[in-house]
């Protein structure tokens, strides 16, 4: 009995086949041949999704180097399961929702990649043979590096501004004493006394 496969689109482009047709497909691990009806034909829509990286054709459907490569055919999962085909490589790929991940958690999710990466290597259920990688540490070092930078930028900007905000302060009490003595000259001529002006002045601070 032939096994039902969907092929790529671009694949069966290439090749000129069609839902229907029948194609027979020898295994280069030394497996017994495998005959193959195409029920449908596939195109990913994003080829750049995560779960095509998984792909070695990245959801191309083919790819021509030395030799030409089609792929993947989709089949019901039970076909891999049985001694139809031989076994291959196995693989998965995890992402994670990092919305509720704070700045203040990086180092903590930073040792906990690499402590399960280390552990899913070791895994004796994966034969100990599995290969776990991730490229989250190396991303996490770049944000710290970014978030540095930016806090440095930060602090750098508000103590311009502070100091600008004082260097404004004191040329407006400069021209406020040069203004207050004109006029401190001029009420003492026309007769204040010293505790009239300290009350004006205590007054006009106290507006300010």
């Amino acid at each position: 009995t032939a096994v039902e496969a969907a092929l790529p689109e671009a694949a069966a482009g290439r090749l000129g086949l069609e839902p229907g047709a029948r194609l027979r497909l020898t295994d280069r691990l030394g497996g017994p041949a495998v005959d193959v009806r195409i029920t449908g034909v596939y195109r990913p829509v994003d080829a750049t999704a995560a779960y095509w990286q998984l792909d070695d054709l990245r959801g191309r459907g083919t790819v021509k180097i030395d030799f030409t490569t089609y792929g993947p055919l989709l089949t019901d999962p039970a076909v891999l399961t049985g001694d139809r085909v031989s076994a291959g490589e196995s693989a998965w790929l995890a992402s994670a929702d990092f919305s509720t991940v704070g700045t203040g958690r990086i180092d903590a999710l930073r040792t906990a990649v690499r402590d399960g990466a280390a552990a899913l290597r070791e895994e004796p259920a994966l034969g100990g043979s599995a290969e776990a990688s991730s490229a989250l540490p190396a991303v996490l070092d770049r944000t710290e590096r970014s978030l540095l930078v930016s806090r440095t930028t930060l602090l750098i900007v508000g103590l311009q501004l502070a100091l600008l905000a004082c260097c404004t302060l004191f040329l407006v009490a400069r021209l406020l004493s040069a203004e207050r003595a004109g006029e401190s000259r001029l009420l003492r001529a026309r007769g204040g006394s010293r505790a009239q002006l300290a009350r004006l002045a205590a007054l006009e601070a106290l507006l300010l």
